[in-house]
């Protein structure tokens, strides 16, 4: 995802202008197990839109996207909707991905 969708000017441009990114190193058991208790997962990558807040999941997207860019597309702009409903009650969304490097 990194070496490609993330490069797309589509994606690029959601991720730029909507997104503050966060990354979840699952290589710590504690970060394992924040994981579990926020997707019930550990499977790898797990992308999600959150409130940096309340740390409310707006929006998941499980796995890499290898044969188009417009799933992972419409993941970004349907959790940047549900993360600010009109205006929203946050100032904006992170993209956090549970990916390890």
């Amino acid at each position: 995802m990194e070496g490609g969708v993330f490069h797309d000017p589509a994606v690029a441009e959601i991720l730029e202008t909507k997104f503050v990114e966060a990354r979840l190193h699952t290589d710590y058991k504690e970060n394992r197990e924040r994981e579990m208790r926020m997707v019930q997962s550990t499977a790898q990558p797990i992308y999600l839109v959150l409130d940096p807040v309340t740390e409310e999941v707006h929006a998941r997207f499980d796995g890499a996207s290898v044969v188009s860019n417009a799933p992972f597309i419409e993941f970004l702009e349907q959790g940047w909707e549900s993360a600010r409903p009109g205006v929203g009650a946050t100032e904006g969304a992170h993209a956090d991905s549970t990916e390890a490097e």
